[in-house]
């Protein structure tokens, strides 16, 4: 992964001009992907710059959120009457580099079933 290119995309996807006091948006979401990728991913993949800079960009709009006494629920969707929805479409474009980069994350859903003498559950 690419900082100079993660953060050149968070400043496109956010809108901000200056990345300098954002950067730990920039430094968590690299660890977090980091953390999901497959063993035999490659980490130079120019879409994991792009996954990496829209959770930077959904990670600061939750915080811009908050401090401007919005509220969102759990889906992203915000509460307050603010007609952007930025944290709605934040998620969205996250999802959408998930889905791009899904070959390159480990799985992140997990199906629980059980079984008894009455058969499956």
């Amino acid at each position: 992964m690419n900082r100079t290119n993660i953060r050149n995309l968070f400043l496109l996807f956010s809108g901000e001009d200056n990345c300098d006091t954002l950067m730990p948006f920039i430094d968590i979401s690299i660890m977090e992907i980091t953390k999901i990728l497959k063993p035999d991913a490659d980490d130079e993949d120019i879409r994991l710059d792009f996954l990496c800079a829209a959770n930077a960009n959904y990670r600061y709009q939750q915080a811009k959120s908050a401090r401007d006494n919005s509220e969102y629920t759990y889906a992203g969707k915000m509460i307050s009457a603010d007609k952007n929805n930025v944290v709605s479409y934040a998620v969205k474009l996250l999802k959408d580099y998930y889905e791009l980069c899904s070959d390159l994350l480990t799985q992140q859903n997990f199906i629980f079933m059980s079984f008894s003498s009455k058969g499956e559950i």
